[in-house]
């Protein structure tokens, strides 16, 4: 559902940031028509099996991030107001209390996607070390551009009353494109109309990377349900000629165009609070399921090649847990189901709307498995991998080291995620050597400058 949700919600958002180019894109059916055009095209892609270059979505994060900040700034130089920010809060009022409750929920979708830095495990160096600092500098992130930008935001485009009723522009006029609402009631004088181009463009491309990337996901994690026999086989097929799961990839962006067609921004966000908040609320609670497993011996290997030796953990643990009859039970854990259990709760009580949706979603999916579990003849609990035909003849072979050699400018990112992959099975090493051509007339040790900075940056790649 999450990952269907992002797909509707990135796609449906691209138009309205688009319309600074073409204003038709900002109201229905233009914003509709056009964000459905969206999953039909990045579908389209991902079922030829073309792959966007991870650098290219890494630099437009990184200049996503940098114009946040660069707002954030603009705007504590030029409209920041506390006092102006603490007159927009008429508690009871406005917001109400339903509507404050139902905020809270909403807002902690800010915080989803910092956990999807757990699946480079299996390709970091050192997990234990750069997983949880990642973590850190990414939470920090989150936090400053979460507080910032709607300071800003709510210092340039107030709450103002009219006839007993309080509202903002921001949540009228700009509820489908904030930031260039900031951008536009900021007074950035010359710059402005430049900046509302850029930042149009920017956020558009930032969001067709977005619905591509929850397109992948799905497709993804379609196919490993299907190895566990979660999902039909069907679902999980890859297709020979693109290498990707086709099926998959046509039946969900299906079911994502069709959540775009009521145009409901408001709707699209509560769904995905209601399939976030679950799925967190779910995973704190096998966190603290696992570690009593292991605690009463009831696990003795965790997946992956990590072991459980004399029923002590060999993983990173987060701090402050509580020891309790034999088990550490993580107060974070605890502490965030219950916030996360809470939030959903707030959303199905708020919005029946949602509630109805996300209910026969839920409904319809544990019906499906049941019956495709029965019918394979499986418990609902057993865990049970497909098994492939073994290859004749050919053994199956872990690398606990694997060399990756590029020539001098012939760096392959396929290759890289090759060789990541291969040596992943055992945790092992990647080593990347770079040749380089040394002319005649220099001695074998003489330093080539340039062309050794050109290797080292791909060594560093």
């Amino acid at each position: 559902l999450n990952y269907v949700i992002t797909v509707a919600i990135s796609a449906f958002f691209v138009p309205h940031y688009l319309g600074v180019f073409w204003e038709p894109l900002t109201k229905s059916p233009g914003d509709i028509l056009a964000g459905i055009g969206v999953v039909v095209a990045l579908s389209a892609v991902n079922v030829i099996g073309v792959r966007e270059s991870a650098r290219i979505s890494s630099l437009l994060t990184i200049l996503a991030l940098a114009t946040q900040v660069l707002l954030i700034i603009l705007g504590f130089a030029l409209v920041l107001n506390f006092g102006t920010l603490i007159d927009n809060v008429h508690w009871g009022v406005a917001p109400r209390w339903g509507d404050f409750a139902l905020a809270i929920a909403v807002a902690m979708i800010s915080y989803t996607g910092i956990e999807t830095l757990s699946n480079m495990a299996e390709e970091a160096r050192n997990p234990r070390r750069i997983i949880p600092r990642s973590m850190r500098f990414v939470v920090i992130a989150v936090l400053v551009i979460s507080a910032g930008l709607p300071a800003v935001a709510l210092s340039a485009m107030p709450v103002t009353e009219s006839g007993g009723e309080f509202s903002t522009v921001l949540a009228t006029d700009f509820a489908a494109d904030p930031v260039l609402g900031i951008v536009r009631n900021m007074d950035l004088g010359v710059l402005a109309t430049p900046m509302e181009f850029y930042v149009g463009l920017l956020a558009a491309i930032i969001l067709l990377v977005a619905t591509n990337a929850g397109i992948i996901g799905v497709s993804r994690l379609t196919y490993s349900m299907g190895q566990y026999q979660q999902l039909p086989d069907r679902l999980r097929h890859i297709s020979p000629r693109s290498r990707t799961p086709v099926v998959a990839i046509v039946v969900f962006g299906v079911v994502a165009s069709l959540m775009i067609i009521p145009g409901q921004a408001k709707f699209l966000g509560t769904m995905y609070t209601f399939g976030a908040m679950l799925s967190f609320t779910i995973a704190h609670a096998a966190l603290i399921g696992l570690r009593w497993r292991l605690a009463r011996n009831k696990m003795r290997e965790l997946p992956g090649d990590v072991r459980v030796t004399n029923g002590k953990e060999e993983w990173y643990r987060a701090p402050l847990n509580l020891r309790l009859r034999g088990v550490d039970i993580p107060l974070f854990a605890v502490i965030g189901g219950l916030g996360t259990l809470a939030a959903w709760v707030v959303v199905m009580a708020l919005e029946s709307v949602t509630l109805l949706a996300g209910s026969a979603w839920l409904v319809v999916g544990l019906a499906l498995y049941v019956v495709y579990r029965r019918r394979r003849g499986l418990t609902l609990t057993e865990t049970r991998k497909v098994e492939l035909p073994p290859l004749a003849g050919v053994e199956p072979v872990k690398y606990p080291s694997v060399l990756a050699a590029f020539e001098e400018d012939t760096y392959s990112e396929s290759a890289m995620a090759t060789a990541l992959k291969l040596a992943s099975h055992k945790r092992g090493n990647v080593r990347v050597v770079v040749t380089l051509t040394t002319p005649q007339h220099l001695d074998i040790d003489a330093p080539l400058g340039e062309a050794e900075e050109t290797a080292q940056s791909i060594i560093e790649a």
